[in-house]
């Protein structure tokens, strides 16, 4: 008994080679070329497979008799007791005519071939999507009745189906299993499809929101999910049971869960927050259809809709799972398989599983090339205040991406002291003397640059200046306020305003802005500085909303305290740890791979969170905080007792809030 494969190296492939390998008799697999063969040889190897049982056969899938040679066709007659079809496309953003050429001629090709070296059985892997968007329930031995079939991937399984019914020439058997995920033992999966293309935005909205907090989301129809371990333990025992010929088996669940129901279990394995309240989106059902087509066709909600979409890699094809209205009679498979003890398990007991997998193989972040080089390489990039502090030590960690860095800052000697630290670490660095919050200096930054290099695609706003000082003490001091705002509110709006268009025009770019946690805070004595780095971050949440669709990225830091030459004159900040300027350029770093919308610390998030819920709490937080540490002209008069005390007030409460401004 020796078996012929199409498709072997392929997921379900593999792992019905895993089962097939522990009966007697040869396997043949078509090879499309040398690399497939070497991928065969190679999962040949991981199943302790001896070479000579697993044995490549040269073809093509798309070739009358699947392109066999003579040679191959003579070793093969009469030789073949069980052959698998297995090879399609299974991807519903394919090529029309791809999955027409694959799915439908492939079948045929797969049966001439099977019928032409006298194979015993043909094997056909069908799919529950050969029913379409059947509304009701679908048996084992319907296929006419499908209904809705306007996805190709829907259309040519079906037709692939429909051949092997109508024109078979040697004794057949179908197979229709379920969505296919990983195994329920490993969570061993291949590739992101199904319900795994939901897994990056659940993964997003873990790491963003905490897990005690409610959401809203979808219920929808039944997804039938299948691990791929019982879909080919499956199809290992009815292809060697007897009298089976001219059946097709549903290899599904019997108790499918609802969408909503599914995308809980996996935030529940992702330790995100649950779906409390979940909109049943069967009731779009009761809408007059032409009015849902009418409204699901207007141009900004799909433009919208795609959009969202994209963003977190979904698929527009799975918006038709949601409200999936296929239930499949299985009752005839399930009563043969159950005398094997062969079982759907349940996915409440394998979703952790499947998640960890993804998380820890699939994640497509993990497949993204994230070095500096990859994604700075020939770049230019444009750094405010380079010549110290946070500046400085981003600039040196940029130095061997071998982006162009334009580093700007006052102070002509320490930038080039920089420049030089950048080039001995293999960076290629160009100065610019200017005074940000002096338009006419700007303005000649911003010409030159665009006449030497054409744009910017990466800009860091992050020269500034910071007042501790509180609103009481500042009364007779407007020029504080305007100060600040002409370096960090102004001197960047400038800088952004000059390089957006050439941005624009290239449809790319991307703006950081060093921001500080003290925005989300709302810390007090820092007025002049909140205000004017909340500026920045409203004028930036507005432009993101007009640039988003020209691929231009606005991203917000908010620094906690960090050990720069700005803090300096507050010798309170002397007994606060705080964050290296190394510490402050990783998270730099963190936002030129990313790109994110905004990174702030835990503290930060509290601060901001706390405050939207509970104002009145957050401002006597504050104020007990503001009361406990006076400005810093009183701090110098202070007793030698009293600073004592007031420095340990500080080390006590640095220890519980590292980093806050205070």
């Amino acid at each position: 008994m020796h078996y012929f494969i199409t498709g072997a190296s392929g997921f379900l492939g593999r792992n019905l080679l895993k089962r097939l390998i522990r009966r007697p008799g040869n396997i043949f697999c078509l090879v499309h070329d040398q690399i497939s063969e070497q991928r065969l040889v190679e999962i040949g190897q991981k199943l302790g497979l001896e070479s000579d049982r697993l044995i490549p056969v040269h073809g093509d899938l798309r070739q009358p008799g699947l392109g066999l040679n003579a040679e191959s066709q003579a070793v093969l007659k009469g030789q073949i007791s069980h052959f698998f079809h297995l090879a399609a496309i299974y991807d519903l953003k394919a090529d029309a005519e791809i999955q027409v050429s694959t799915n439908v001629e492939g079948t045929r090709n797969a049966m001439a071939c099977a019928a032409e070296i006298g194979a015993d059985c043909f094997h056909h892997i069908s799919s529950i999507a050969v029913a379409g968007l059947y509304r009701g329930a679908f048996s084992e031995d319907m296929l006419e009745q499908a209904e809705r079939l306007n996805h190709p991937y829907f259309m040519t399984k079906h037709l692939a189906e429909k051949a092997v019914r109508d024109g078979c020439p040697i004794p057949y058997r179908i197979y229709r299993p379920g969505i296919v995920v990983g195994d329920s033992n490993t969570g061993e999966a291949d590739k992101v499809d199904g319900p795994y293309y939901f897994f990056k935005l659940l993964q997003k909205i873990r790491d963003n929101i905490p897990k005690w907090m409610p959401m809203l989301g979808l219920e929808g129809g039944r997804l039938n999910l299948v691990p791929v371990n019982f879909v080919t333990d499956a199809m290992d025992y009815l292809a060697h049971q007897e009298g089976l010929d001219g059946r097709c088996f549903h290899l599904t669940d019997s108790n499918p869960y609802r969408c909503g129901e599914v995308l809980n279990l996996f935030a529940k394995a992702a330790h995100a927050p649950p779906m409390v309240l979940r909109f049943n989106t069967r009731l779009v059902d009761l809408i007059p259809p032409h009015f849902v087509k009418t409204i699901s066709n207007y141009p900004p909600l799909r433009e919208f809709g795609q959009r969202v979409l994209d963003e977190y890699g979904i698929p527009e094809e799975m918006a038709s799972f949601f409200n999936y209205p296929t239930r499949f009679d299985n009752r005839a498979t399930r009563e043969l398989l159950d005398a094997a003890d062969i079982r759907c398990p349940d996915l409440n007991d394998y979703a952790e599983k499947l998640w960890d997998y993804w998380e820890r193989h699939l994640d497509p972040d993990l497949f993204v090339e994230r070095t500096l080089q990859h994604k700075l390489a020939n770049k230019v990039v444009l750094i405010t205040g380079a010549s110290s502090g946070i500046g400085q030590a981003t600039a040196l960690r940029l130095a061997p991406s071998g982006a162009k860095l334009l580093m700007v800052a006052r102070d002509p000697l320490r930038l080039n002291a920089v420049k030089a630290q950048v080039e001995e670490r293999g960076g290629i660095a160009q100065t610019f003397t200017c005074d940000l919050s002096d338009e006419e200096q700007s303005k000649a930054l911003i010409e030159q640059v665009l006449a030497e290099h054409g744009g910017i695609d990466l800009l860091i706003n992050n020269a500034g200046r910071s007042i501790r000082r509180s609103v009481e003490a500042s009364t007779e001091r407007f020029h504080d306020y305007e100060r600040t705002m002409a370096i960090n509110y102004f001197g960047a709006l400038r800088l952004i305003l000059g390089f957006l268009p050439s941005m624009a025009k290239r449809r790319q770019g991307h703006v950081i802005n060093i921001s500080s946690i003290g925005v989300l805070t709302n810390a007090p004595r820092f007025s002049a500085y909140v205000a004017s780095k909340s500026a920045l971050e409203s004028f930036c949440r507005c432009a993101a909303s007009e640039y988003s669709d020209r691929n231009i990225r606005f991203t917000t830091i908010n620094m906690p305290l960090v050990d720069t030459p700005m803090i300096a004159p507050t010798k309170l900040y002397d007994s606060v740890p705080l964050m290296s300027v190394d510490e402050a350029a990783e998270m730099v770093i963190e936002g030129v791979l990313k790109q994110p919308k905004r990174i702030a610390t835990r503290l930060g998030i509290f601060g901001a969170v706390l405050h939207a819920i509970a104002p009145k709490l957050s401002e006597i937080i504050m104020n007990t905080a503001y009361r406990m540490f006076p400005d810093s002209e009183q701090l110098t008069q202070e007793s030698d007792s009293r600073a004592a005390a007031r420095k340990e007030q500080m080390i006590s409460l640095a220890a519980m809030m590292r980093g806050i401004h205070f």
